[in-house]
Formats: C-alpha cells, structure tokens, sequence
C-alpha cells in the first residue's frame, strides 16, 4: 500500500493544485469584474461631477457679471440722487416764498393754530387759514 500511494501522491498532489489553481484564477476574474465595474462607477461620478462643476462655474460667472452691472447701475443711480438733491435744495434757497410755505406747512403738522401761522410766518389770515384746512384735509385722507 504504500507503494501505490507513493505512485499516486505526486498526481493526487497536482490534481489539488490545478483544483486549487483554477479557484484562485476565477477569484482573481471576479475580484478583477468587480474593480473594473468600480471604476466606471467611479468615472461616470467624476464626470457627472465636473459636469456640475463646469456649470456652478457657469451661473457663478453670470451672477457676477449680474452683481456688477447692477452696482454700476446703482452707482449711476446714486449719483443722479444726490444731483436732484443738490438741485432740490439750490430751488429752495432760491424760493425764499417756498421755504415759507414748508415751514408754515411743518408748523400745522406740529399743531400751530391760524394766529400762530400770521405771526411767524406773516401770512395772511385767508392764507394761514387755507393752508391749515388743507393740512387738515390730507392728515384725513392719509387715515
């Protein structure tokens, strides 16, 4: 008997190798099938990534191209401000009647009576009276 089984030792041995040698390789194809199937995962990611990259990239550039011309505009917007301002205030240093009239205006809104606004202001008693009827009438209208 151990005749035979020395005789049949070497091919029992390369049998179990071969056996063994074509699991290991189908593991190895499986293992390789898996990584390759990751991979293309994993690219089609990175480029569905740059792909949002490319247009966040995109909306932010036209945002600020957005942002920036609607500073200029409210920088031109500004100044056009001021200038009327400026001009405001020159037309009513140049209206001393006006500046009148807007301070007899304010002096009704504060609760000056008809005599109040004859003697600070030297209106006319007619006038005085209209102007605090009509103050009157638009404090009415605003309610």
């Amino acid at each position: 008997m151990p005749a035979i089984l020395l005789e049949w030792l070497p091919l029992v041995v390369a049998v179990l190798a071969v056996v063994i040698a074509v699991v290991l390789v189908r593991r190895e194809r499986k293992a390789r099938q898996d990584l390759e199937t990751k991979f293309a995962a994993a690219e089609l990611l990175l480029k569905t990534a740059r792909q949002q990259q490319e247009s966040l990239t995109k909306q932010f550039h036209e945002l600020r191209a957005g942002t920036m011309a609607m500073s200029n505009k409210m920088a031109i917007l500004t100044r056009q401000q001021e200038e009327l301002s400026e001009r405001q205030g020159e037309m009513a240093m140049q209206d001393p009647d006006g500046r009148l009239y807007s301070r007899a205006s304010k002096m009704v809104e504060l609760g000056a009576d008809v005599n109040e606004l004859m003697e600070e202001c030297d209106l006319p008693k007619a006038e005085a009276e209209l102007l605090l009827r009509l103050q009157q009438r638009m404090h009415k209208g605003r309610r």
